[in-house]
């Protein structure tokens, strides 16, 4: 597993859609960029239909780091970490924590996973896990995971380089990266 110098995981984030890929440095700004009031306000809109402020929302690159902070997928190198992003499970945010529940809690060591949160529209969950040191790709680690806990994901999110957009810190249901 690749990792900066402090021991965080080499991801990026971007403030929004627009921008581009800074460095994560540790879990604690993953957690700050939960906290900023603006994403409260655009969760809010969200979850109340207007899905064109998902945009504006901060994001984290899970699969990687961008080397020359362009987002260009052959520049996107491995962190050792994906995303397993499940969508359309629950109508509520404690639906989905429900589904946390009953798919993957208690077993965060074994699976490798390190964070999870309820998806910025309140209907999904996304997972963040250390890739299985015997399978060679994103969608491989999915695979397994969604095996592993009869739990279900999706299958265009194999991408290193893609972004998950964060929700509320009230959203985060497990965290071991700080």
């Amino acid at each position: 597993m690749s990792q900066r110098k402090e021991g965080f995981y080499e991801i990026d984030f971007v403030p929004d859609s627009f921008s581009k890929p800074w460095p994560v440095y540790d879990g604690q700004h993953v957690l700050d960029l939960m906290r900023q009031p603006a994403v409260e306000v655009d969760i809010r809109s969200i979850r109340s239909g207007h899905d064109e402020a998902k945009r504006y929302l901060p994001a984290v690159i899970w699969g990687g780091h961008f080397q020359y902070q362009r987002r260009r997928a052959t520049e996107c190198v491995s962190s050792g970490l994906f995303c397993q992003d499940i969508d359309h499970i629950a109508q509520t945010p404690d639906e989905v924590r429900r589904y946390y529940a009953d798919h993957f809690a208690g077993q965060e060591d074994e699976l490798g996973i390190v964070f999870a949160h309820v998806s910025p529209s309140g209907t999904g969950l996304h997972v963040v896990c250390l890739c299985q040191p015997t399978l060679q790709t994103i969608a491989q680690n999915q695979a397994w995971l969604a095996a592993a806990t009869g739990s279900a994901y999706d299958p265009v999110c194999k991408d290193l380089g893609r972004i998950y957009y964060l929700s509320t810190i009230n959203d985060v249901i497990y965290n071991d990266l700080t």
